[in-house]
């Protein structure tokens, strides 16, 4: 019977009986990368650090097993991106927005915003807006299907092509990113070389008309100026609140990613 060969080695000192030292650490390789949400740093007494790398590959696989995709994430995405990885569906939510052209960095702003990216159920029931994303039933659906049309692509990624597949997170994320593009598209037109997820956020909230003003006004103006008084208080924006406030409280909330242009390079 083979003897198990101990971890330690024995070695004799002078001036004494024995003394015990450690084996040498061995070295593990990951491949493609730990997850970016993990961010921990394993050590050994004497050893020194080792922290692992933040990058990871997505890869989005059709139904007879070939890839069809690839996207490649590192540690110089912001918080919001992070935040929106960190959910069940967030790497999918980010493959079928850059499927669509949109930086997955605006589409994550969005979702920190709407819902602090979790998948909010509305506790109105005279309104159908609901999701990680927080759309309405008519807007989701006329985005989904505009989305579905330019990319055929995506309709094998998402649960079902009808106004149900809004309960699903990744799902919704293909019209909220379809509509993303659609905002920068109409402020490009009004005059914003490269609309950023700040630039776009009246959009996304108060719709086309209202998104363009808003992107293009003046700080010192008044929110009032440009959003009915019966929709100031259920967005939190007060009666005195000016443009650059509001601009400053929702680049607060979207952190870095807040200055992520829309369309992606």
């Amino acid at each position: 019977m083979r003897k198990r060969r101990s971890a330690w080695k024995v070695w004799p000192v002078l001036g004494s009986s024995f003394f015990i030292y450690p084996a040498l650490a061995q070295t593990v390789n990951v491949p493609a990368g730990l997850p970016p949400t993990v961010n921990a740093t394993y050590q050994e007494v004497g050893m020194g650090g080792w922290t692992p790398p933040t990058s990871s590959t997505t890869q989005q696989i059709s139904g007879s097993g070939s890839v069809v995709s690839t996207t490649t994430t590192n540690g110089s995405s912001t918080d919001a991106l992070q935040s929106m990885y960190s959910q069940s569906w967030g790497y999918a939510a980010a493959q079928n927005a850059s499927t669509l052209g949109v930086n997955p960095d605006a589409l994550a702003a969005t979702c920190v915003v709407e819902s602090g990216c979790r998948n909010v159920y509305t506790a109105n029931g005279n309104s159908s807006i609901t999701g990680a994303f927080q759309m309405s039933n008519g807007t989701y659906n006329e985005a989904l299907q505009k989305a579905l049309a330019s990319n055929p692509s995506l309709a094998s990624s998402i649960t079902n092509t009808g106004v149900s597949g809004q309960q699903d997170p990744a799902t919704q994320a293909v019209a909220a990113a379809q509509y993303l593009k659609d905002a920068a598209t109409s402020l490009q037109n009004a005059g914003i070389s490269n609309p950023t997820a700040l630039d776009t956020r009246a959009y996304y909230n108060f719709g086309p008309q209202r998104g363009a003003q808003i992107a293009t006004a003046n700080d010192s103006a008044l929110m009032s100026s440009y959003v009915p008084s019966n929709q100031l208080a259920s967005n939190g924006i007060s009666s005195g609140e000016t443009v650059g406030q509001w601009k400053s409280s929702i680049a607060a909330k979207m952190g870095s990613a807040a200055s992520s242009p829309i369309l992606s390079s």
